[in-house]
């Protein structure tokens, strides 16, 4: 009788094995019964549309039943994606900038996809990197589901650097060390650099960084992000709805200072009237400059082809302020038209170009927000890109998010007031209560305008 109950035993177990395993497999295998038509909108054009087709043709292979029918538009899609709002004719899903973000979702027209992801179709999102997980959430809701962004990165000449003895950026590099080494890196007309008592920042013949990007633009926000939480500070309130108190902080200020010295006091970096004589050259390229505060975009430029460098270079995590390491996205992703007519369908697409196979061939174009999908490419260990990678553990959110009228309110007052800092002519202190004031005046007026009358 004992030996009887522990074969059923043993039989009953194996049961449960192999049912967990064809559950396994029906989980994985994709619902090739689901039907429907899915419209994806897209601002791609060029040499993008050839990694979308590459998407949609496998996707049709994986969901034969299901049929995709592809929109790009290149030129007004923001103008056009309104109006297909404005008449419930938008796309089923659809792809969103991150200055566009808040406004989709305070129109109510991005599904809230939280419910989708922990469902039954849905996927582990602990796949993706932690620092992008807040990236496509709106007031606490997931929105949007990543496609593709870039951090900022310090590209650094090895060749300058050795020339002038000074030690290569690393992991623990601080706010100090980039200063020293872009005063050490900075040269004058008669060669000397920006430590010595007799430097002429008149004749200077190479700047020790450019920043905060590539194309000579001292006020772009989001490059100068990184720098304000590096040292604590932020924009606006997390609920989007204050910038007094933050724009203006103590931390916020003392950040803006340490970015306008470098201009005005070190004199390590080209302002906007000193790169305004280059037409518009690459400065790094071209060796003008021997660091650079930028996106990925000229990474893979760099690395091989036509623009290929022809001098030893590197790549490092930004330097960490006061409050240690932060950094800040250029961002786009995807959102679920809450008006789809077919949404179990769109949600199958969108998950499979954010989370699965999909999302392999959007990594080949662009940055993966997918560890595993990095891994594979071997992004984490790559000799340019794995400084970019292991900065993402310190991207935090960005304003834009918050309110869907940051950009022309916060935006907008903040570079306007951070202009008059950077000519000299008003301390930062003075200029950023200003800018917050101005900013919360803006927001109040835009709010008080879009409530109807009762």
């Amino acid at each position: 009788m004992k030996r009887s109950w522990i074969a059923l035993v043993i039989v009953f177990v194996m049961i449960v094995a192999v049912a967990a395993q064809v559950a396994a497999q029906d989980a994985s295998t994709p619902d090739t019964s689901m039907t429907g038509t899915v419209r994806i909108g897209t601002w791609d054009n060029g040499v993008a549309l050839d990694t979308w087709n590459t998407v949609i043709d496998h996707f049709k292979a994986a969901y034969p039943n299901i049929t995709v029918s592809f929109e790009p538009v290149p030129q007004d899609y923001g103008t056009k994606l309104l109006a297909e709002f404005a008449s419930n004719s938008a796309p089923d899903v659809f792809q969103v900038g991150d200055g566009d973000a808040a406004t989709y979702a305070a129109l109510g027209v991005t599904e809230n996809l939280d419910p989708y992801i922990s469902g039954a179709n849905g996927f582990d999102s602990s796949v993706m990197y932690p620092g992008l997980a807040a990236f496509g959430k709106v007031q606490g809701n997931t929105y949007y589901l990543t496609k593709d962004y870039s951090p900022l990165v310090l590209y650094y000449n090895k060749d300058l650097f050795d020339a002038a003895g000074v030690a290569y950026p690393n992991k623990d590099w601080t706010w100090n060390d980039l200063q020293t080494a872009a005063q050490k890196l900075t040269v004058d007309g008669s060669g000397k650099d920006a430590t010595a008592s007799d430097f002429d920042p008149a004749s200077i013949q190479r700047w020790g960084i450019w920043l905060p990007d590539s194309w000579g633009d001292t006020l772009w926000t989001r490059g100068i992000l990184p720098i304000v939480y590096q040292n604590g500070g932020d924009l606006i309130s997390s609920d989007g709805t204050t910038a007094t108190g933050h724009m203006n902080s103590e931390a916020t200020v003392g950040a803006i200072q340490w970015y306008s010295d470098l201009f005005s006091k070190y004199h390590v970096a080209p302002t906007n009237a000193d790169y305004s004589s280059f037409s518009g050259a690459d400065l790094f390229a071209t060796q003008q400059v021997a660091m650079m505060w930028t996106g990925v975009w000229p990474m893979n430029s760099y690395e091989a082809g036509d623009s290929a460098l022809t001098f030893k270079w590197g790549s490092n995590i930004l330097p960490a302020g006061p409050k240690g390491n932060a950094n800040a996205l250029c961002w786009a992703g995807f959102a679920l038209y809450s008006g789809s007519q077919n949404k179990d369908a769109a949600w199958t697409f969108l998950k499979y170009i954010t989370a699965g196979e999909g999302a392999k061939d959007f990594a080949a174009y662009a940055l993966t927000a997918n560890q595993t999908i990095a891994s594979t490419q071997g992004l984490d260990t790559d000799e340019y890109k794995g400084s970019v990678m292991a900065d993402l553990a310190n991207v935090k959110p960005i304003p834009d998010f918050t309110n869907q009228y940051w950009t022309p309110c916060g935006d907008t007052f903040f570079k306007q007031e951070l202009a008059t800092v950077l000519s000299g002519d008003v301390a930062v202190q003075a200029a950023m209560d200003k800018a917050a004031s101005e900013t919360d005046t803006c927001l109040a007026d835009k709010a008080a305008a879009a409530t109807p009358a009762s």
